[in-house]
């Protein structure tokens, strides 16, 4: 398959099971490239963010440095979030929009990698599945703003290999 920068890899067993691994080539997160997953906030930027009627809660999240692959994704239905790199470590997040007709997984043809070069904050819309950011040096640190209590009420996490039989890779 071949679409926003994504494209497949052989298939391989893992016991019994066939595991079909997707590789995604990271692309430049530009607004019209990220539209389907979230929005790019720039300069002066201002959003709105869906919280959903609940409280505001902002924290900080430092991921570290770990291999380009991933079998899990996560999403929020009742909250959006915006990311603000602080400092300007740079990272690829990977991405898939929110389901259609109410399909509890994400759809693997439509997911894509973004570059996260640290200039500008971003929102990840409501119900679109996404990885925590994989920064390219030892670390990268991001101000977090959703929905207070969002990990604890609201996170909806898939296991790609047990319910897709997928594994994801990112080059970027």
């Amino acid at each position: 398959m071949t679409s926003t920068g994504t494209a497949t890899a052989p298939e391989r067993r893992t016991g019994e099971n066939l595991i079909r691994a997707i590789t995604l080539i990271a692309q430049k997160m530009t607004p019209e490239a990220f539209e389907p997953y979230g929005e790019i906030i720039g300069e002066r930027g201002q959003i709105d963010i869906d919280l959903d009627g609940g409280q505001a809660s902002v924290a900080a999240q430092t991921v570290e440095c770990r291999p380009l692959e991933f079998s899990f994704l996560g999403r929020h239905q009742r909250t959006e979030q915006v990311f603000v790199p602080v400092g300007e470590a740079h990272s690829i997040i990977a991405v898939a929009p929110p389901c259609e007709d109410d399909v509890a997984v994400p759809n693997v043809e439509r997911m894509a990698a973004f570059l996260v070069d640290g200039s500008c904050a971003f929102k990840i819309r409501r119900g679109a599945w996404h990885t925590s950011a994989f920064p390219l040096g030892e670390c990268a640190t991001f101000m977090v703003m959703d929905r207070e209590n969002t990990l604890e009420e609201d996170y909806d996490l898939r296991d790609l290999t047990s319910t897709l039989g997928v594994v994801v890779e990112i080059r970027p």
